[in-house]
Order: C-alpha cells, then sequence, then structure tokens
C-alpha cells in the first residue's frame, strides 16, 4: 500500500478536513499508526483532526508517542499533559525518556534521538504521522540553502519516507498547510497545547530563520512560502525520476552481491563520481552529509592494493577487487566447543560438525601451512588469497581445531587425514564471493 501513490493526505484546509480514501488507505494496510506527539499545536491538531474522523476499528490501531528529552524543567509537565490529551481523546498513550548524546548541534541530538525511539517501537508495517507544516519546509530549504547543499538538499522534508523496518513508514500529511490553518483548527476546536520556550531562542539557526529572516521576506515576496513548497515538491518529483534512472544504471555496474565496480565511474569527474557514490548508498535507504560523501570519494578511489574501510551509523562500506561494498557492522567472533550434530549459529553464519568430536572453533591462526588435496602445502595467507576470500571474511571464517591441530576451515578446506565433515552456512549478508 505505501509504496503505491496515496491520495492526496487533506481534503479541505480551512477547515481543516482529512481525504478519508486517504485515511482508509494508510490504515487499512498497517498493523499500528503511531502519531509523534511532542504536546505542541501542530501534533495536537493533527492527532485531534485524525481521531475526529477515524472509525471504531480504525482507533484500535491509533497510538501516540512522545519523546522526553528532558531538555526543558516543563519537560514532566508536557509529558502528563499529552497523557491527559490522549486519555480524554480515547488514544494509546506511549512515552519514553531519553539521553541525548553529545554532538555539536543540540538540535540535532534531539531529532536523533526521537527518531531513534519511532524507530524502536515501529514494526514492520506500521506507519508514522509526523505534523510538518509548509512552515517547516520552508525553514528546511532555507536553512539547507544557506547552510551549503546539493540540488536534492532543496527537496526539503519529504512528505513520505521508509523508516526502521524496510516496511514501515512516515508520512507528513500537513506539508502543504499553513501554519494558520493548523492554528485556526486549534482554536476553534479550543485545544490546549504546550508552548516550547526553546522554540523562540534564536541561538538556533531554524529558530533565526523562522522568526527574523521568514517574516521579512514575506514582507517582500508574500507567496513566497507555497512557491517554496511547490519548488521543493518539483525537485524532489525530479530527483525521484532521476534516481530511478540511477538505479537502472547502477543494477548494470553492481554484481550480484551489490558490489559496484569503481573501474565504471573512476575516470568521472569528481562531481559526478559523488553522484554515483550517493545513488549506491541510496539504494539501501542510506543519506549522509556532502563532506563524508568528499570523504568516502577520496578513500575509495586511492591506491588499489590498499583495503579501506568507512564505518557509517549503521553500515560499513570496504572494497574488494576495486568494488565496492555495502556491509552490516562487524560484530564479535564467536568462538568456543563444536558439539557434534549441534549447529552453531554465529553473527554472518551457521556451523555443524558431523562424524567426530572434540572439535571447537578458535580465531584465525598465522604462520601455519595448509595440505592442499594435490600434496601440495600452501600458507593460510596466500590459500586465502587464492580462494577470493574478501578481508571481511577472514577472521569470520570457521576455524576448526581438533586435539590443537587446524582439521577445517568451514567446508571451504579440510586436512586429507580428518574423518569429520562440515556444514557451513555463510549469511548472505555478508557476501562470500566465493562461488562453488
Amino acid at each position: 500500500m505505501m509504496k503505491q501513490m496515496l491520495p492526496n493526505p487533506i481534503h479541505s484546509s480551512s477547515p481543516l478536513c482529512f481525504n478519508q480514501a486517504w485515511l482508509d488507505c494508510v490504515f487499512s494496510a498497517a498493523e499500528t499508526v503511531w502519531v509523534g506527539f511532542s504536546g505542541g499545536v501542530d501534533s495536537h491538531v493533527l492527532l485531534h483532526a485524525v481521531v475526529a474522523q477515524l472509525s471504531c476499528s480504525q482507533r484500535k490501531k491509533l497510538v501516540a508517542v512522545h519523546v522526553h528529552h528532558g531538555l526543558s524543567d516543563n519537560a514532566d509537565d508536557w509529558l502528563a499533559h499529552c497523557e491527559t490529551v490522549c486519555q480524554q481523546l480515547e488514544v494509546r498513550f506511549v512515552a519514553q525518556r531519553v539521553q541525548l548524546e553529545t554532538q555539536a548541534s543540540l538540535e540535532d541530538a534531539a531529532r536523533n534521538a526521537r527518531y531513534q525511539v519511532f524507530e524502536s517501537v515501529m514494526s514492520a508495517n506500521d506507519v508514522l504521522l509526523l505534523a510538518h507544516h509548509a512552515g517547516d519546509q520552508v525553514e528546511t530549504v532555507l536553512f539547507r540553502l544557506l547552510r551549503g547543499t546539493g540540488g536534492k538538499g532543496l527537496s526539503g522534508i519529504p512528505e513520505q519516507r521508509s523508516i526502521g523496518q524496510q516496511e514501515a513508514r512516515l508520512l507528513r500529511p500537513f506539508l502543504s498547510l499553513s501554519k494558520v490553518d493548523i492554528e485556526h483548527y486549534a482554536k476553534h476546536h479550543e485545544l490546549q497545547w504546550i508552548v516550547d520556550e526553546s522554540n523562540v531562542d534564536e541561538s538556533f539557526s531554524r529558530n533565526f530563520i523562522r522568526h527574523s529572516l521568514v517574516p521579512k521576506a514575506q514582507q517582500r515576496f508574500p507567496n513566497m512560502e507555497s512557491n517554496i513548497v511547490s519548488t521543493a515538491k518539483r525537485v524532489e518529483t525530479d530527483y525521484a525520476i532521476l534516481s530511478r534512472f540511477a538505479q537502472r544504471q547502477l543494477a548494470l555496474w553492481c554484481n550480484e552481491f551489490g558490489g559496484l565496480a569503481l573501474h565504471d565511474i573512476a575516470d568521472l569527474p569528481t562531481e559526478e563520481r559523488q553522484f554515483w557514490l550517493r545513488e549506491f548508498l541510496a539504494r539501501s535507504d542510506i543519506s549522509v552529509p556532502h563532506a563524508q560523501l568528499k570523504n568516502l570519494d577520496a578513500t575509495f578511489f586511492s591506491a588499489e592494493d590498499k583495503q579501506p574501510e568507512m564505518q557509517l551509523a549503521k553500515h560499513r562500506l570496504l572494497r574488494h577487487q576495486n568494488r565496492l561494498y555495502l556491509l552490516p557492522l562487524d560484530q564479535t567472533v564467536v568462538l568456543g566447543k563444536l558439539q557434534e550434530g549441534q549447529k552453531l549459529v554465529r553473527a554472518f553464519d551457521l556451523a555443524t560438525v558431523h562424524g567426530t568430536t572434540d572439535c571447537e572453533l578458535r580465531t584465525r591462526p598465522h604462520g601455519v601451512n595448509l595440505i592442499l588435496p594435490n600434496g601440495k602445502t600452501r600458507s593460510l595467507k596466500k590459500w586465502l588469497n587464492d580462494q577470493g576470500i574478501p578481508s571481511w571474511w577472514r577472521e569470520h571464517l570457521p576455524y576448526i581445531y581438533q586435539h590443537n591441530e587446524l582439521v577445517a576451515i568451514g567446508d571451504l578446506w579440510a586436512h586429507p587425514d580428518w574423518q569429520g565433515k562440515v556444514e557451513w552456512e555463510p549469511s548472505e549478508r555478508l557476501p562470500l564471493l566465493k562461488k562453488k
């Protein structure tokens, strides 16, 4: 449902009314519909307006989620207020307290904490509704423009995107609504809402844009808000079309394991290489700042005899045989005894030993030689190179010992005199690349 085109969410802006077809479409496929509820006027109107148009069965799917940042002395009162509002509306209420991570921007830290909470409570096929409106879109576009952004950044806040698990979706039905429409609804229904005192602190860049820059600009350009919102929407549409064509090309440049052939883009101008790297990450819904994109470009187009690695928030990027791979974060290698016939589940594989006892998994050995089927020997390091085993697997391979002797490496090698057998299932999340 969420990947197809949804109807327009708003039937009327004044008075504010949802398109019933949009509500029915969202609630019919969602297991749970969450509303981000800070208690401010925007989220209060969103929650109130949604509840007003829901059927009894749809209401059972609705949950309001509140994030307690602890930044204000009033934070506990705000949480209590939100809980009271939800009791009055007969809406389920969930609240979580968070500790903000130390970052350069307090705004970014608070935002990251909110989205971590949202992702933690959501399951596949859930939907999250947030109350960003046209004024927020204007602030975002101007903020990015003034800070420096590429064309995609000018698309502003997306009306919908994936969040958390692959099928969960975030929707912003108010993105075309003005603050005036929202406040008119709140006053008409005599809603009570909280006012965050930090919203008037112009030491925060967005507050400066909201209170000082936008009002003066609107005096000269009365249609500024609607024009910027319209422009952002057109840019978003253009980039969506461009991205679809880019993904088709990337499908030709990537192998079956998702590895991007760097030689296909190595001779392009720097800006074009960075475009393709950004689209490569976009295949997995990953977005990085431009500065990090420049660093990525410099790192992976370095000397080919090196094995560079870059850590992202939830992934890592590595190069192997001049292809770029996006991999999960590394995890501790599980070692220890192997019981005959019992499957050992590890982060990136499953291993079972049959036909023998007293086996155990140990760390990757160094300075050992392997006896090959032809009777010759080969150092482990050279054998790994012969097999084309990528660097990310070399510590994770199941190195199986019996009586202090290396007798097998998964099902890739076994000592000629060893009587056992290994059943090994490497995870597709960490491509082995070796073809059997």
